[in-house]
Formats: C-alpha cells, structure tokens, sequence
C-alpha cells in the first residue's frame, strides 16, 4: 500500500497505559479515532518498559485490520534520557558526535549507558544539540513488533522532542520554559532564540503544579540564561494550580484549541478518556 493511502497509527507508550490514535486514509480520510489501553503489571511512575512493550505487541496483535498502517511510536519520559552536548569543532561527522554523546551520557548515568541507542540532530552546527537515549533492547521489541504486525514503523521519537516539533513556532520569548507533564514526570527544556540552553528531567509525586513552581523558583537562583526566561510553555493534561502566579512566569498552555475541537462529539465518553484524548491531540 502507497504510504499516502496508508492508516495512520499513533502510540503513546507510558508506563501505565498506551495511547492510540488511528486516522483511516484513502479518498475520503476519516477522522482520528482515539482508545485508550491500559497497561498491566505496571505501578505509579514506573519506568520500566517491559509491561509497555508487551501491551503493544498484545494490541497489535489483537488488531489484524492494521495491516499495512503507517506506525508512528512516541516514548514516554519515563523511557528516554536526554543530555546536552556542546557543540565542537573538533568533530568532523555525526559519527564522532555519536561518540561524544556516549561519553556525556556514560559520565551521568554509568555504564549501563553502553546499552542505549542514541539518537541526535545537528541541524543547527555551532549550537549545543539535544542526545536522547533508550534501551536497545525496547528499541529492537519495537521492531519486531511493528513487523509482526505487518505495520510499517516510520519513526519512534521521544514524547519531549515529538512536542517539541509540534509546537516550536509557537514560542515567541528571547527565552522561556518549555515543560511536558505525565503521570509522574516532567520534562523541561529552557530555551533561546533557536538553541537549546538546559535540559531538565525529574519525577514526580502527585501534586506536579507545586512541584513544578518549587523547581522554577530554584531555577531562577541557578540563572543559566542571561535573559530571564520570559514565559512558561505547558503542555500538560490538566489546568489545576498553574496560574501565573504561582509560577512566577506567565503560563501558556499549548493546544487549547485542539483540545477544544476533540472534545467535540464526546459526550458518551468518560471525562478521564476525553481528557486523555485531548492531551494526546496536542502531541500529534
């Protein structure tokens, strides 16, 4: 099947749950569709991949009429590590840059870094560059599943860099707080005008709004950016407690409009799922 005509298939995989989005296409594209599947064996905030990747293969498994879909995995946080690397003359190719990467993530995390495939962009030369890492043992369960179900697996992209992409024209400050929130994560970038200036990633207990004010305000002593960042950019599932005021910043929160436009014609649904579906739209 030609991909313009393929059904496009969208998951979020998280520690507790997946997130599916499927858009037919062909001559008349029809509306994206979005379920919600629950992921079992896992606990609050785990980062293990292991019951994730096997809710997958099961629903894909489970979902024969997929055949052929176009599939495009997002990673939740939890999954993926992320470091800054400064960028360096020295290194002539992104093979050398691969290497210094390594090296940034084996000085944080240890050894274990060895196992980790890397992946980076160095669309902007002279500006530090943004290194995520996963196991590659979840990569590998990834493919397999994908041909198992006779998908065609087009992109597997952590959840910070797909939002990221989605929503980067939206920031207009000469520098700001862009942050993603999950169930037991928050994910952070601090950001200039087309560079990337501190990375930030840390879980979370419950109450994420106070936790987030308390972590900018320790931010501010810190004060990587000679311009006081201008804005928070959030991209989170709920409102509460994320005034301007307690941020210190004033708050923008992204998608409001797509998640205006999916709630439409959910009245049957459950208000979690229609909250789910709405924060997962604004990814897309």
């Amino acid at each position: 099947m030609l991909p313009l005509w393929a059904d496009q298939l969208s998951i979020l995989l998280c520690p507790d749950r997946l997130l599916v989005a499927h858009r037919p296409r062909g001559f008349r594209p029809g509306l994206m569709a979005t379920t919600t599947v629950p992921v079992s064996g896992s606990s609050e905030g785990s980062a293990g991949w292991e019951p994730a990747a096997a809710a997958l293969e099961a629903y894909l498994a489970a979902n024969p009429q997929w055949r052929g879909a176009s599939l495009r995995i997002i990673l939740s946080n939890h999954f993926v590590r992320y470091v800054l690397v400064p960028w360096s003359d020295d290194l002539s190719n992104e093979k050398e840059h691969l290497v210094l990467a390594r090296r940034h993530f084996a000085v944080t995390h240890g050894p274990v870094a060895k196992n980790w495939a890397i992946r980076m962009s160095l669309d902007r030369p002279g500006e530090s560059h943004v290194a995520s890492a996963l196991d590659e043992s979840l990569m590998s369960r990834l493919t397999l599943a994908a041909a198992a179900s006779h998908t065609k697996l087009v992109s597997v992209e952590p959840l910070l860099m797909a939002s990221f992409n989605r929503w980067q024209q939206d920031f207009r400050e000469e520098s700001q707080w862009f942050v993603t929130v999950e169930s037991g994560m928050l994910c952070g970038a601090l950001l200039g005008r087309n560079r990337w200036v501190a990375l930030r990633r840390w879980r979370t207990q419950g109450d994420w709004a106070s936790e987030l004010s308390l972590w900018l305000s320790r931010e501010r002593l810190i004060g990587e950016e000679s311009v006081p960042p201008g804005a928070l950019y959030l991209l989170a599932p709920s409102r509460a407690g994320t005034d301007s005021t307690s941020m210190g910043l004033p708050v923008r929160f992204l998608g409001e409009q797509d998640r205006k436009d999916n709630r439409k014609g959910t009245a049957l649904m459950r208000p979690q799922a229609v909250e789910e579906a709405s924060h997962f739209s604004c990814i897309l």
